[in-house]
């Protein structure tokens, strides 16, 4: 069973990575056209080049809009990244003045909460489409869903990330358990 959600949020973490990367593209040239066809062909001198031409149907309000909606998606999706990753912020003076055996209680503990956090995420992330549903965005008609669907897949990641760092605290514990055990019984034999 472990080993299924390890493949799982490996599968994730890399089509995560891709769609970020993909949505970071489209937003940087969409970001770069926005700039050209404001400042280059609306300025001055291009007007005075050509008088006759009207440059501003080059100008797409709506590229404003899907650049703010890929960066929701770029920073939810981000989220799983670098959760899966374990580069989110953490209090690490605990980690210094804890016992080995105390860490894992703690880390144990932390990733319990995480997952709890990411249900809560999960389950009113869902709530929150059925209520969106009617929501259409302004300049690209698009439904709202798709938009506030990246904190539901953003929970559905971290879930599944936050469980494997359960389940791998869990067996690294129970072999702890057993090397101890085996060493107990190799000292009560010698």
């Amino acid at each position: 069973m472990s080993e299924f959600f390890r493949k799982l949020s490996d599968k994730a973490d890399k089509i995560s990575k891709k769609i970020v990367i993909l949505f970071f593209v489209i937003a940087f040239i969409s970001t770069v056209y926005q700039v050209f066809s404001r400042y280059v062909l609306q300025s001055a001198f291009a007007k005075s080049i050509l008088p006759f031409a009207d440059f501003s149907i080059f100008n797409l309000t709506w590229i404003e809009e899907l650049i703010r909606y890929m960066f929701v998606w770029i920073v939810f999706l981000g989220i799983g990244i670098v959760y899966k990753s374990k580069g989110h912020a953490q209090v690490e003076i605990l980690h210094h003045y804890l016992s080995e055996k105390w860490k894992s209680k703690v880390m144990l503990l932390v990733e319990c909460i995480n997952s709890a956090l990411f249900l809560f995420l999960i389950i009113y992330g869902s709530r929150i489409l059925k209520f969106s549903i009617q929501q259409i965005s302004p300049s690209l008609g698009l439904n709202m869903t798709f938009i506030y669907g990246a904190v539901l897949v953003s929970s559905i990641v971290c879930f599944v990330h936050s469980s494997v760092n359960i389940l791998e605290l869990r067996t690294a514990k129970r072999d702890e358990r057993v090397v101890v055990q085996a060493e107990s019984q190799n000292t009560n034999m010698g």
